[in-house]
This record gives C-alpha cells, structure tokens and sequence, in this order.
C-alpha cells in the first residue's frame, strides 16, 4: 500500500515537472520570437499611436545578450534591464536615459510610466502587449524596417581595408539614401553621385545595376564601396544604424543621419 503510494506521488511529480518543463520550453521560444525583431508603438494607454514622434518612430528592442531593453517615445532614449519572472511575467528597471527636449514630450513620459508599472506580457496575432493586472499598457506590432531604412545613411565601416576612411574617401564618406518606396537607392560613392534599385525580402538585400557619374577621383575607396555594395546578402538594422552583410560577415556599417 506504501509502496504503491509513493509510486503514484512519483508519477504525479514527473507529470507535474514535464508540463512545466513544457511551458518553460514555449515561454522561452515565444521570448526567443521577441527579442529577434524590433518593435513599433502601435498603441499606448488606450491611445492609438500612428506614425513618427518628432521625426522618429517610437520603437522597442529587446537585447538578449545582457538583458537590455532599448525604447523611445520619439524623442529621448529609454533602456534598462529586464527581468522574466516565470510564465509571462516581465519586469523592467530603468537606466540611462537621454535629456533631450522635444516638442513632444507626452508619449516619453507616458512610456516610462509603462516600463515601471507593466507585470506581465502577451504575444498573440503578432501584436505584443504588455499589462498591469488586466489593463494593457501598451501595444508593439513588428516594425516595419523597409521603411525604417529610408532617409539618408553614412559609411562608418567598410570590411577588408586597413586605410582610414578618410585616406579612401577624401572628398567625404559615401552615403546611401533610400527612397519612401524603398525600391531605389541613391547617393555618392565619396566623389561620384550614384543610384540603384534595392531589392527587399525579409531580411535580404540586394543592389544593382549601379549606375554613376564619371568624374575622375581622387583616394582608392570608391571602386571598392560600389565593389561591396554589389555584393551585400543580407541586411541587420539597430536604431540608427545599419549593417550590410555577405553570408555571414558585416561588409559595410552606416551611421542615419538624415
């Protein structure tokens, strides 16, 4: 009769820590889907968000590699660390945050309320939600990075070169500037003026046939940009700052700023 009882405890506690070893397993995958993407403000204390704040979209990116937030209501930035407390639950602790006066400062102010009072978050139909008790706080939807890339761009990196940028493009770093549809580039190589059609699926980035203006340059690094440009896979977007990519390896790195 003991035996037999402590053989059904034992059955018992092993279905017990399977469902929750299986529930551990989901909420770390639904997290996993989290953090691989960044995320725009769709909605705020009930409020429907649309569109730029002060020239900025208001965004959220979760940082796995030490449990960083990073956010913006379009103005100053927000970011701290954040906490997982078991299924659901999430706790975000404020950090360094810029100073910068806006002519819209309400969406700032009402975000940080968010961050300091949210218990826990919801990820259904591809909305991201986050709630005190019962109320939702805040609503994030898949950013849009197609149109997150348009504006002007400046090389701040280009792989396999031990020149400084400065020695390859004397007459000033190339920039790219991407189109509101997103289907054309344009911009300078360093000296000569260029444009381009980009091609977007996901992630994938493809340029080409570049055509430029044939103005005889001074410096070795115009050749090799177009060279690179051709060549980019593969595109990763951080705030304002964009990665061009082949296979694997960052090519090139460019700095918004327009």
């Amino acid at each position: 009769m003991k035996q037999g009882f402590i053989l059904a405890f034992v059955a018992l506690l092993l279905t017990a820590l399977s469902c929750a070893g299986r529930k551990h397993t989901a909420a770390v995958a639904q997290f996993s889907e989290i953090t691989s993407q960044n995320w725009q403000l769709i909605e705020l204390d009930g409020k429907a968000v649309t569109g730029e704040l002060n020239r900025k979209m208001p965004f959220l990116k979760f940082l796995t590699e030490d449990t960083r937030y990073v956010a913006t209501g379009g103005c100053n930035t927000l970011n701290g660390k954040y906490v997982l407390k078991g299924e659901g639950g999430i706790r975000f602790e404020p950090g360094i945050t810029t100073l910068m006066a806006c002519e819209d400062m309400e969406t700032d102010r009402a975000l940080i309320a968010t961050f300091a009072n949210a218990e826990r978050y919801e990820l259904s139909s591809g909305v991201l939600s986050f709630f005190q008790g019962n109320k939702a706080l805040a609503r994030y939807r898949p950013a849009d990075d197609a149109q997150a890339l348009v504006g002007t761009w400046e090389l701040d990196y280009l792989s396999g070169n031990q020149e400084e940028l400065d020695a390859l493009f004397p007459n000033g770093k190339p920039t790219l500037v991407f189109d509101e549809d997103t289907n054309r580039v344009h911009g300078k190589g360093g000296c000569n003026a260029f444009n381009s059609i980009v091609k977007l699926t996901g992630k994938e980035i493809g340029f080409g046939p570049i055509a430029s203006t044939k103005m005889a340059c001074p410096g070795n690094g115009e050749h090799l940009f177009f060279q690179a440009l051709e060549k980019v896979n593969v595109y990763s977007l951080d705030d304002a700052v964009l990665t061009l990519i082949v296979g694997d390896v960052a090519s090139m790195r460019f700095k918004k700023i327009k």
